[in-house]
């Protein structure tokens, strides 16, 4: 199918068949028995229906007074044929913490007449009745014909409940399931964001050339900005292609794709099961339009939503023990602001994630978002889109806040402070005696305090030198590893790659420069072989050969009295001075306290993890830190 597909977005000569809406899935269409329906709802009220997904038995025919339908709703496709006008949870007052496990959709707008969806895998006899209630006395009523409730995945019912599934995008996606040649296009751009999820891409680019007959879809991989020859296709096509998909979009302020306007929006797609995807997927595209002289470029930032989303943990995302201490401390200390920083597409908000999953259940947490990205069990979150380029209040947003102060809770997840209003929420629960966890663009750790300082944010230093206020600062970057299957050492590549002369004088330079500045033997180090091995050779993306994913590099700050007093002074130098001066001078020790993330890049390349060649890019050359080192010398000599 995709060589075919690619064919015809090439041009070559190929008419798409009519591709039928698929059907429920074998696991969708099994039926439960009358009797077992029964002996299922007498079992407890309040147990869960069953387990979450689709491969569990399907649960009763009634259930808690309520008239569901047998046929378990996995997708998107499978929900269009359900017609309804809108979900209303906020309407009839549904608790945010049911918002993950119930939608109340009403059928039409001069109705109060609606039915439920629900995940089968989570919500309760107890729940469903409470639901119903409220209903009835809010004064609306469960349809009276048909189905009244649906089982529903529960990556779905979220979406719903979110508002990121409207009856205006399942409109669209029967129209699509329609017209064999808007499914074709839909269906090949499907196949590129699949081969991007594969791939482990963090962004796709449509590089849109107006005046070429072929353009390229690019990718952005483990750090690398990748142009595979196989995905340069027919600029025609591609321009139809982001056409149909923007019509899934949401939050867009226009009606169609515009190739020469800057455009913003968001797409979410259901992944089929291939061999690539042997699971399926859940993903989020944000998508962000940038005309240019020759066309535009529409980036799509891919983000895993549901199961999908690859929650680990700390340590196996690369951070050390000393800083793991440091954080699993912090984090049982009530109050005060821990906040990540870095580049975008650093992995900022996936750690924070992976953070908050080690907090205990016993406590509330509540996120406000623009979107939410990766679900977090036990929290309470909630997707608050603000444009920032209106004018005036944003209701929406202010009336998030004012349910953050009423909410009774213990941890507040702000997905980013980025202006005055947010920097206001953060200081005031933290002030409070709340936790705040949160994160923001900056250019290091002690960046941090200079960018909640600055006017675009607008913190008072007396704020933030305030004991407990600031309880830790992270900044972290994503290095590529080296592949420890064949992984070369200094002397070994000298050798595969036959340098010799100038080329291998200037080869052992590097490393004898390395070895003056952290006293790490070369033979320490394990650079990457560009031939690759069985283990992490790709044939469609020959550039990407011995990697094997990346690694957090990152350095990490808890504040203490004497930091607090020079931030109080705004005194960045010697804030800076003291940090560093809390460091060791061992670059094999992972004890990393007063030590930049360039210094932990180091470290994780003194143990073979990261080619050393990999840190300058990303930081700074080895050359510049030796002169910059000579010149601090200089000035301190009398």
């Amino acid at each position: 199918m995709l060589s075919v597909l690619r064919a015809w977005m090439n041009g070559e000569s190929w008419r798409p068949a009519l591709l039928a809406p698929q059907g429920p899935s074998r696991t969708a269409r099994r039926v439960c028995s009358p009797a077992r329906g029964r002996a299922a709802s007498a079992a407890g009220a309040d147990r869960p229906a069953s387990q979450c997904c689709a491969d569990r038995e399907p649960p009763p025919a009634v259930f808690a007074g309520v008239r569901f339908a047998e046929t378990l709703i996995a997708q998107t496709s499978e929900l269009a044929r359900v017609s309804f006008h809108r979900v209303v949870n906020e309407d009839v007052k549904l608790g945010q913490h049911l918002f993950s496990r119930i939608a109340v959709a009403q059928l039409s707008p001069s109705a109060r007449e609606c039915l439920l969806f629900a995940d089968r895998g989570a919500v309760t006899v107890d729940e469903v009745a409470a639901v119903v209630e409220q209903l009835r006395k809010l004064g609306w009523a469960l349809v009276t014909q048909g189905p009244q409730g649906y089982w529903m995945h529960c990556a779905l019912v979220m979406s719903l409940s979110q508002g990121h599934i409207d009856a205006h995008g399942l409109a669209v996606e029967t129209e699509i399931a329609r017209d064999p040649n808007k499914n074709a296009l839909f269906t090949s751009f499907k196949d590129i964001v699949s081969w991007g999820y594969a791939h482990n891409a963090d962004d796709i680019d449509f590089a849109i050339d107006l005046g070429a007959p072929k353009s390229q879809v690019c990718f952005k991989i483990g750090g690398r900005y990748v142009r595979p020859p196989m995905w340069s296709l027919a600029t025609d096509t591609l321009v139809q292609m982001l056409g149909i998909a923007w019509q899934k979009s949401s939050g867009g302020a226009d009606a169609a794709f515009q190739a020469r306007t800057e455009q913003q929006a968001k797409v979410e797609l259901e992944l089929q099961r291939s061999s690539r995807l042997p699971h399926g997927a859940r993903v989020r595209l944000r998508w962000s339009g940038m005309a240019n002289d020759r066309g535009t470029v529409v980036t799509l930032r891919l983000q895993r939503l549901g199961e999908s989303a690859r929650i680990r943990s700390l340590e196996s995302a690369g951070y050390p023990r000393s800083q793991m201490e440091i954080l699993r401390r912090v984090i049982h200390s009530e109050g005060g602001m821990t906040v990540f920083s870095g580049v975008v597409g650093s992995g900022k908000s996936t750690s924070l994630a992976q953070l908050l999953r080690e907090l205990p259940r016993d406590i509330k947490m509540i996120s406000i978002e623009d979107p939410v990205e990766l679900e977090i069990p036990w929290m309470y979150q909630k997707t608050v889109t603000r444009d920032l380029s209106a004018s005036g209040e944003d209701s929406a947003f202010r009336s998030a806040v004012a349910a953050i102060y009423r909410s009774a809770l213990d941890v507040l997840l702000l997905g980013e402070v980025r202006d005055v209003t947010t920097g206001m929420i953060a200081r005031q629960v933290a002030e409070s005696g709340h936790s705040v966890y949160t994160t923001t663009h900056a250019k290091g750790a002690l960046g941090i305090i200079d960018r909640f300082a600055s006017p675009a944010i607008g913190m008072p230093r007396e704020v933030l030198a305030t004991p407990d206020i600031l309880k830790v600062l992270v900044y972290q970057a994503l290095l590529p590893t080296t592949c420890p299957h064949c992984g070369l050492s200094p002397a070994d590549f000298a050798a595969e790659h036959q340098l010799g002369g100038a080329r291998l004088a200037a080869h052992m330079a590097y490393f004898e420069r390395i070895e003056r500045l952290y006293g790490l033997a070369a033979e320490r180090f394990r650079l990457r072989n560009p031939r690759g091995c069985a283990q992490c050779s790709k044939s469609e993306l020959p550039e990407l050969n011995g990697y094997s994913g990346r690694t957090v590099v990152s350095e990490m700050i808890e504040p203490d009295d004497e930091m607090l007093r020079f931030i109080m002074a705004g005194n960045n130098v010697e804030l800076t001075r003291y940090w560093r001066s809390l460091a060791n001078a061992r670059y094999d020790d992972d004890d990393l306290t007063g030590k930049t993330a360039m210094e932990c890049a180091v470290f994780k390349a003194g143990q073979g993890i990261i080619d050393p060649r990999e840190i300058e890019p990303r930081f700074m050359s080895f050359e510049t830190v030796e002169q910059k080192r000579c010149g601090r010398r200089a000035e301190a000599a009398p």
